[in-house]
């Protein structure tokens, strides 16, 4: 028997990423026993609150995406994140402007169209929701994700359990 979706919730309750009380949900949902694919570990952690997915597919509002993007994050993270505001610089440049715990951020982001999140620019910057302080835990891409991208928020040990019992690799 390979690893099942119960296995992988043990473990993140183990490893103090997720409280017990959150798992069952997601169990109920993925299907306790069920094996997970290498790809579907990733969204697995999603579903657990431990991760963000990032949209790779078209969407329908930039601004709106990037709204319901940082709020997921912020809900990972436990940042505050206040109004999202997509638009222009003086000198033409695209920015997403939000704040972060009351201060200004500003991501540089480039749209070669309007129907698709800047993937680079929340690689460059996603560091900017991470808890901070005395908190360990840092945004880890995961690689093999096919479309778009899945961030995992861990502690470095996290991370590493996570890589070596599951295989899951970061980029």
């Amino acid at each position: 028997m390979g690893i099942t979706y119960a296995v992988l919730a043990n473990r993140l309750v183990e490893l103090g990423m997720v409280p017990v009380e959150a798992v069952g949900e997601v169990l109920d949902l993925c299907g306790a026993d069920e094996e997970p694919g290498p790809a579907d570990i990733g969204f697995a952690l999603v579903d657990f609150g431990v991760a963000v997915a990032v949209h790779g597919d078209d969407v329908d509002d930039l601004e709106e995406s990037y709204r319901e993007l940082l709020r997921e994050t912020a809900a990972v993270s436990g940042v505050v994140v206040g109004e999202v505001v997509l638009g222009r610089d003086d000198d033409g440049a695209e920015s997403l402007r939000f704040e972060v715990g009351g201060v200004p951020v500003v991501w540089g982001v480039e749209h070669r169209s309007e129907e698709y999140l800047d993937q680079l620019a929340v690689f460059e910057f996603i560091d900017r929701l991470e808890p901070g302080g005395d908190d360990p835990r840092r945004f880890h891409a995961l690689d093999g994700v096919d479309v778009g991208a899945v961030y995992v928020l861990a502690t470095p040990e996290q991370a590493r359990a996570l890589e070596v019992e599951f295989g899951i690799a970061y980029t």
